[in-house]
C-alpha cells in the first residue's frame, strides 16, 4: 500500500501558522492577565494551551463549550475566570458550583495551586471531561463530582468550603439557596454577573439577608481586550 506523502511545504506552513496561533495566545494570555493583577508563568501558559487543546478535542464528541475560535475561549472564558483571583484567600477550600466545562474552577487552580478545588457538575458527560481534564493537567487536591448523587454530596461536602463560585448557574437567589449548604460559617458565596449584576442584587438583597446572607463586596470590572461589564458578587454566610 503507497503512503501518501504530504508536501514539505504545507508542513512547513502548518507549523508557522501554529506557532503563530500559539504566541498569540499566550500574548492575550499574559497581556490580559496582568490587567486583572495575575501574573502568569511559562507552567501557567503552558497549562491554559493544553487546557485550551483538550477543549476542542472534547468539544468534537459533545456539547461542551459554544465558542467561534481560540480567541474567543481566551477572552471570554479563560480571562473572565481570572477576575475572581484577587478575592480568593491563601490555600482556600473553593467548589465551583455548576462548573460545565471547568469555568471558573480550572483556570483558577492553574494559576493558585494552593487552592483546593472540588467542581460540582449536574451532567454526568461533563463530569467525565472534568475528571479527565484534572488528570491530563496534573492539577493536585481537586476534585470532579457529578451534582446527581445529592444526598450524598451535600451530606460529604456539606459546610466545607471557604467559597463557593459560579460564573453560570442561574439566578442569585437560585445559587445562593444551592451553595449556602456548602460554605464554612463566614464563608463566600461568589457569583459572577454581568452588567445587571447590580440591579439583581438590589432586587434580590432582603430575601438574601433573611437566609443568613450579608453583602461582602460588590464590585465591576470590564473585560481585558473586549471591555464587556462584569460584576462580582460576595456574599458572606453569617448564620
Amino acid at each position: 500500500m503507497e503512503r501518501r506523502l504530504e508536501p514539505v511545504g504545507s508542513r512547513r506552513l502548518y507549523l508557522i501558522l501554529t506557532t503563530v496561533i500559539q504566541t498569540e495566545i499566550s500574548r492575550l494570555l499574559i497581556e490580559g492577565a496582568g490587567e486583572l493583577g495575575v501574573f502568569l508563568a511559562d507552567e501557567h501558559i503552558s497549562a491554559f494551551e493544553r487546557y485550551l487543546d483538550e477543549l476542542k478535542v472534547w468539544a468534537a464528541r459533545m456539547n461542551l463549550i459554544r465558542r467561534e475560535n481560540d480567541r474567543e475561549i481566551v477572552l471570554k472564558d479563560f480571562l473572565d475566570s481570572l477576575t475572581i483571583i484577587r478575592y480568593l484567600s491563601e490555600s482556600a477550600s473553593v467548589m465551583d458550583l455548576g462548573s460545565g466545562a471547568g469555568f471558573p474552577g480550572i483556570p483558577a487552580k492553574i494559576v493558585r495551586p494552593d487552592l483546593k478545588m472540588v467542581l460540582l457538575e449536574a451532567r454526568r458527560k461533563k463530569v467525565f471531561f472534568l475528571k479527565n481534564l484534572i488528570r491530563y493537567l496534573g492539577l493536585e487536591r481537586t476534585e470532579a463530582h457529578w451534582d446527581g448523587e445529592r444526598t450524598e454530596t451535600e451530606r460529604n461536602l456539606k459546610g466545607a468550603f471557604d467559597y463557593v463560585i459560579s460564573r453560570a448557574f442561574g439566578s442569585l437567589q437560585e445559587f445562593s439557596s444551592k451553595g449556602l449548604p456548602f460554605l464554612k460559617q463566614g464563608g463566600i458565596l461568589l457569583a459572577m454577573k454581568a452588567k445587571k449584576g447590580k440591579a439583581e442584587l438590589e432586587e434580590n438583597l432582603p430575601a438574601l439577608e433573611k437566609m443568613g446572607l450579608r453583602l461582602a463586596f460588590l464590585n465591576g470590572l470590564r473585560l481585558p481586550f473586549l471591555g464587556h461589564e462584569r460584576t462580582l458578587i460576595g456574599l458572606r454566610k453569617e448564620i
